[in-house]
């Protein structure tokens, strides 16, 4: 009868200890790793790019956007914008500088923080002409017309508010080579012209801001700390799950620029957040450990996945 007992006691307190460390493993807040397939969007910004031309209408402006936006989703599918019918959002014009022709860059930052934005493509545009220039084999060169076109454009990372990519552009184009032989265009510069234009150099840039995406891990960011549940300015159309996990990281300071601009400096890891509500465009969390985290530059996939 004791070795019974016994027996009954060992099976009870074995079972006991089953139970409460499964139930424990279950609990979403206890899992120490990542059991969800990731599949996170980098979600980009555009703004108001600066027209210095009043031969570049808005409309060629509004359609190069569009051009932008699909040569970026087709070079890389990880790649998201804003869109309302069927047009990609565009950032109002940043406030400038006082007594300098440079923009606001902490102020685009942070809107673009505020809406989830990874980064942010800016551009500048300068001139765009028909010149003559030779081209042709040494010996048989004949002067023909082309279309130039100066401008910078900008890739600004909403980690740190530095360029991922800048580069100032003056491409030239032979002005046959931008229509059929059929369409016998004269070469001169209207809407048609720019539009094939805007084009051609949304090709080039979007390529090379493509490029330099890929290098960057996803960044998400912490916009409001309501009671210790934190706010994040990115959701489901960025890839976003229920109880998903991230690094918070921290700042190591900043460096002043030019203009009194300052950049972030990424630091160390300083806490850990989990997803309790996720919607389209933001999500709430708590923090697994780490205090004041809305001072963080931004959460980033787990290190020790």
């Amino acid at each position: 009868m004791k070795q019974f007992i016994c027996f009954l006691l060992c099976a009870i307190l074995i079972g006991s200890f089953l139970s409460l460390s499964t139930g424990c493993s279950r609990h979403p807040f206890y899992k120490k790793k990542q059991i969800f397939l990731i599949d996170l969007k980098k979600k980009i910004g555009i703004a108001e790019f600066d027209n210095r031309l009043k031969k570049i209408s808005d409309t060629n402006i509004e359609t190069f956007y569009q051009r932008i936006v699909s040569d970026m989703k087709r070079s890389d599918s990880s790649l998201i914008f804003s869109m309302s019918d069927g047009k990609p959002e565009i950032l109002s014009k940043s406030s400038r500088l006082l007594s300098t022709d440079h923009i606001d860059r902490q102020a685009l930052i942070k809107s673009g923080r505020e809406k989830g934005y990874q980064a942010i493509i800016w551009g500048d545009i300068y001139d765009i002409q028909i010149i003559s220039k030779k081209t042709g084999i040494i010996g048989f060169r004949k002067e023909k017309k082309h279309v130039r076109f100066r401008g910078e454009f900008s890739l600004f990372d909403c980690g740190t508010q530095a360029k991922l990519w800048y580069a100032p552009i003056e491409e030239i184009f032979l002005f046959e080579s931008l229509f059929d032989p059929m369409e016998n265009k004269i070469a001169i510069i209207d809407d048609l012209t720019i539009e094939r234009v805007l084009s051609r150099l949304s090709k080039i840039i979007t390529e090379q801001m493509s490029f330099h995406l890929k290098k960057e891990p996803w960044k998400g960011f912490i916009i409001d700390n309501n009671n210790d549940e934190y706010l994040i300015s990115s959701g489901h159309k960025s890839g976003l799950l229920n109880h998903m996990i991230f690094d918070v990281i921290g700042s190591m300071g900043t460096l002043a620029g030019i203009y009194g601009q300052k950049y972030d400096i990424p630091g160390n890891t300083i806490g850990r957040i989990q997803l309790i509500e996720v919607n389209d465009h933001n999500s709430k969390a708590i923090a697994l450990y780490g205090n004041k985290l809305e001072n963080s530059i931004a959460i980033q996939e787990l290190t020790d996945k």
